[in-house]
């Protein structure tokens, strides 16, 4: 695989309790041929100076003010220069093999546009696996993101043939589920395929808060009306079918906060 250049892709915001073993686990890749730029969205932490602490010339740091994460990556997308991109939190891990297990399987597959695989799901220290995604699907993955399947979507875990790719870019009115409008925008007519390897140590922080929820809600619905605006081919009983699940997967968001009110206002929204 020499030759093979990847963009690893990081937005961060007041990540300093994460962001140097987010950072380690990319200096820690079996596949030594990728770039990683670090987008510092306006922290108000020691974020930016760990950034900046590492030396490695792969490494690249951008600063900006607190615009949100669609425009910290686009930041980056605008400069990377690798022929495959990962998109990577800064409260992530990518498992050492991550990068190489993906890449593999599509140079294995030259239809291939993406790559995802397992992703183990860990409480803040990484140390209890809370659950675990494996994807189940090949093939176009559009209908499957649009009726919101879990099958071939858990969030930034694909690696994208970036090359016919080069122009996209992140919606920056969401404040939620970024990467799947983002998908949204690549996946129609596009192969989907997965490796069994585990590509992605998530890590849930439990900061989970009442604008957050809002912001999911309001960001679900901002991707319906994508939706019926730019694919009303998929019919009306589709995108009811969509709104009725974004509709229960917010009722539930609401009820598991303890949060009645909010979850009966999602229901009938």
């Amino acid at each position: 695989m020499s030759g093979q250049l990847v963009s690893v892709v990081m937005p961060a915001f007041n990540a300093a309790p994460y962001i140097r073993e987010a950072v380690a686990s990319v200096l820690a890749q079996s596949h030594t041929e990728w770039e990683l730029w670090i987008v510092d969205d306006g922290s108000t932490d020691a974020t930016l100076s760990i950034a900046r602490s590492f030396s490695d010339p792969r490494i690249h740091v951008l600063t900006q003010a607190n615009h949100g994460i669609g425009h910290a990556r686009n930041r980056a997308l605008e400069r990377v220069s690798g022929d495959f991109l990962c998109l990577l939190d800064s409260d992530d891990v990518l498992p050492s093999n991550s990068i190489r297990s993906r890449l593999n399987a599509l140079l294995n597959d030259e239809h291939a546009m993406f790559c995802d695989g397992v992703v183990k799901v860990f409480g803040r220290q990484l140390e209890v696996q809370l659950r675990e995604y494996v994807p189940t699907f090949t093939g176009d993955p559009f209908i499957h993101l649009a009726a919101l399947d879990p099958i071939c979507f858990f969030g930034p875990s694909w690696m994208i043939r970036w090359r016919p790719n080069r122009k996209a870019r992140f919606n920056e009115e969401v404040t939620h589920v970024e990467d799947l409008l983002f998908y949204l925008t690549l996946a129609k007519g596009n192969r989907y395929i997965h490796t069994k390897d585990t590509v992605l140590h998530y890590r849930v922080t439990g900061h989970s808060s009442m604008s957050k929820l809002e912001g999911l809600e309001s960001s679900y619905h901002y991707v319906h009306a994508w939706l019926a605006s730019n694919h009303a081919d998929l019919g009306d009983a589709f995108l009811s079918r969509t709104k009725r699940r974004i509709r229960r997967i917010m009722a539930k968001s609401y009820l598991k906060e303890g949060r009645g009110l909010p979850a009966l206002r999602a229901l009938f929204r």
